[in-house]
């Protein structure tokens, strides 16, 4: 990326900081109240209606075990949606102003990541403050590990932002396949709770190991990493590799469909 590019990147983000939270006081708001309130739902649901247990909970219970892994599903969850017709939505820029337009679904995510991010902290400094105890060099530990689901984040969002300019239908599709995926991410209970052949099916759900390991770094203060952790950060790598390749290869294709 030269310094054109970065220069055209970093206005997209600020853009879409400012449009989306920072002018909007309401969407500013909702950016902490909203997964606030489905938090405290989920609690409520689940330890006072359901009287969950998780084993792995440790001493801090349900609601940070919750809390750990809902925010940066959230985040992650929220750039992909955000991005998937980000490209429709700036037609007129493609073909008129000179940039890659892969900037476009990348700044989407990397402006939501920020704004989210930021949230997650405020939870976190809430959930010390209220008597969980967090391991503070544990979040630090865990920056690679949420730099890394920004560029899984980033890979799909380059893919489904592309086919949604030749197929409309994939920002109606989206929505349920990403809840779909929230329930079968162990985000509201542990994957130790399922059936063994639930449990190594889940496996191969690489959301799952980028929820253990925030859990493990953050919660746990577990920091031990085997050879078996490298499989989720490649497929990142390879998934953010394909999908920047589909999308520049049909990215000469767009204005024709826009």
């Amino acid at each position: 990326m030269n310094l054109s590019s970065m220069n055209v990147f970093r206005q997209l983000v600020s853009r879409a900081i400012r449009t989306d939270y920072l002018e909007n006081m309401t969407g500013f708001a909702w950016l902490i109240l909203q997964p606030l309130v489905l938090l405290a739902v989920y609690a409520f649901v689940f330890t006072t209606i359901f009287k969950a247990r998780i084993p792995d909970a440790g001493a801090g219970g349900f609601v940070p075990y919750l809390a750990v892994a809902f925010w940066p599903w959230t985040a992650f969850s929220e750039a992909v949606l955000r991005s998937s017709n980000v490209v429709s939505a700036n037609a007129a820029l493609i073909g008129k102003v000179a940039f890659p337009s892969e900037l476009l679904p990348l700044s989407a995510v990397s402006a939501t990541f920020l704004m989210n991010m930021a949230g997650y902290l405020a939870v976190l400094v809430v959930l010390q403050l209220t008597g969980t105890p967090i391991h503070w060099f544990g979040v630090i530990a865990a920056l690679p590990v949420l730099a890394l689901l920004y560029v899984f984040a980033s890979g799909l969002a380059l893919f489904v932002s592309a086919l949604q300019v030749f197929i409309r239908d994939v920002s109606q599709i989206l929505p349920p396949l990403m809840t779909f995926w929230f329930f079968t991410t162990p985000i509201l209970y542990s994957s130790s709770i399922l059936p063994e052949q639930f449990a190594t099916l889940m496996r191969f759900n690489p959301m799952s190991w980028y929820v253990a390991r925030l859990r493990d770094f953050i919660l746990l203060g577990n920091y031990g990493l085997s050879l078996n952790d490298l499989a989720v950060p490649v497929l990142t790598v390879l998934v953010l590799w394909g999908s920047l390749s589909f999308f520049r290869r049909f990215s000469a294709h767009f204005e024709d469909f826009l």
